[in-house]
């Protein structure tokens, strides 16, 4: 999970998405283990499709 909150912190090519900012906010509840990892994993897919990165949902 980290992993992707760094992502989205350092490298996300649209900074002032609010998908974005929901996708950290699940990132950071699942680190504090108040959300399941699935929900950081469905903000992060919907957070990258707004931005265009989406490379496979197989993931």
């Amino acid at each position: 999970m980290s992993d992707a909150a760094e992502v989205l912190l350092r490298d996300w090519p649209k900074p002032t998405s609010e998908r974005r900012l929901a996708a950290i906010r699940a990132c950071l509840a699942v680190m504090r283990g108040e959300k399941p990892t699935r929900a950081a994993r469905q903000a992060f897919i919907v957070a990258a499709k707004d931005a265009r990165i989406l490379l496979s949902e197989q993931v």
